[in-house]
């Protein structure tokens, strides 16, 4: 009983990102159809910090999204994603997590795909173990910590020979300079989303530029067409300005 095949999104998601979620039904069993949006907002609420037993697992066919201030606790054999399970929270980290998938039971678990997936699986199914997490086809949209987050600095290397390295150790992030314009450079030098245009992205020699509708989460994306050699990728023009704010010896 082992995947035969690739696992693909579910056409009957297709409108899925425009669908209008509602709250978790009272009497949900732990599957969300297809094309269907659930959403765990009652969580942040009235019913926050309940656990939920889903004996029989949970199968995320459509979208089940935690928004933002959810409490809630799941007590769970099996979590299958072959849709969409999106969560966030912007609140600082303290060690408590508001949202908890707690794995229960020791025997197999056996995953049947949905629709165009079916074939996906040796017989129709697949043994995936006790506690299965899977994701299948589908998606996880995780965001669980604060944008204010600082996450630049990276650790290069440690050294406990000599007792445990203070953060001074480590590298930290440069200064930046000031670009003629008199303003401060930014840490990042490229942001782009494609949502006004192409801007200063093209096609390298011969090549085609476009933006194309309909990404993954619904937004914009550049597409470079009529390529014949490897070098025919994207290629982005820098300004003046850009190469101002570009350090020297410095990986990007």
């Amino acid at each position: 009983q082992l995947q035969t095949a690739d696992f693909v999104p579910l056409a009957c998601n297709a409108a899925l990102a425009d669908a209008v979620c509602t709250p978790l039904p009272a009497d949900f069993a732990g599957v969300v159809p297809c094309g269907v949006c659930y959403s765990m907002s009652d969580f942040g609420g009235a019913r926050a910090g309940e656990t939920l037993t889903m004996a029989s697992g949970l199968n995320v066919v459509g979208r089940l999204d935690f928004p933002d201030g959810s409490k809630v606790t799941i007590e769970t054999p099996s979590v299958f994603v072959q849709g969409i399970l999106s969560m966030s929270s912007t609140r600082a980290v303290t060690g408590e997590p508001d949202i908890s998938i707690r794995m229960t039971g020791d025997t197999d678990i056996i995953f049947t795909p949905e629709g165009e997936n079916a074939g996906a699986c040796s017989g129709g199914a697949c043994n995936v173990g006790p506690k299965a997490f899977v994701v299948a086809g589908g998606q996880l949209d995780i965001n669980g910590m604060p944008d204010s987050c600082p996450t630049w600095s990276r650790i290069k290397d440690t050294d406990s020979s000599e007792g445990i390295p203070t953060p001074t150790d480590f590298p930290t992030q440069p200064d930046l300079p000031t670009s003629s314009s008199g303003s401060v450079c930014s840490a990042s030098l490229v942001t782009e989303n494609f949502e006004g245009g192409l801007n200063s992205w093209h096609g390298n020699l011969g090549a085609y530029e476009s933006i194309q509708e309909g990404s993954h989460d619904g937004s914009r994306y550049l597409s470079i067409t009529e390529r014949t050699a490897n070098f025919q990728g994207p290629l982005f023009e820098l300004s003046n300005e850009i190469k101002e704010c570009i350090l020297p010896d410095t990986a990007y």
